[in-house]
């Protein structure tokens, strides 16, 4: 007796290949030029004003919000007013304001009370605008000129150093 059988399997199959995964990014910069103060300024009289202008300059890959804020603690900075306009400037170089062309004025108050959190900080475009990648702000601080003049040679007291910061959080 003889048997015959036949056995075959029968296979195909198709490939996706190259996939990747990657994080976005979340990046700010300046131009500033890595630790320059954006003002000093000694010795001065009521009315007194120093102008400078900075550029703030996104560029990650997430849509990001930017918020701007002080370090924490500024002490005698209540008799001294501080105001931040956000504009736009093509020509100049930090902290020189060049064509600086203000939209719109941020803050215009007290340098002691001057916001010191992410939370509370000043946007960083109007209306909390998200930040997308190139995207540029240049902010002019005229900064700190006393708001009031005080009888006799007493002055107001001049405030600790502080910091500016910008902050993004992608959105």
């Amino acid at each position: 007796m003889a048997a015959f059988g036949a056995f075959s399997a029968f296979s195909a199959t198709t490939s996706n290949s190259g996939n990747s995964f990657a994080s976005g990014t979340v990046a700010i910069g300046d131009n500033d030029g890595g630790s320059t103060a954006l003002y000093t300024s000694a010795n001065n009289k009521p009315g007194t004003a120093v102008v400078s202008c900075i550029k703030v300059t996104y560029t990650g890959s997430l849509g990001s919000e930017v918020k701007l804020y002080a370090s924490a603690g500024i002490t005698g900075g209540t008799a001294l007013n501080l105001k931040v306009e956000r504009g736009t400037q093509s020509s100049g170089s930090f902290p020189g304001c060049g064509d600086f062309s203000p939209t719109l004025t941020a803050y215009d108050g007290a340098l002691g009370a001057f916001p010191a959190t992410y939370g509370a900080g000043v946007d960083g475009k109007d209306a909390a605008a998200p930040w997308a990648t190139n995207d540029s702000v240049a902010y002019r601080f005229t900064s700190p000129r006393s708001t009031t003049r005080l009888p006799g040679p007493a002055a107001p007291s001049s405030p600790a150093a502080h910091d500016f910061t910008w902050e993004a959080r992608n959105t």
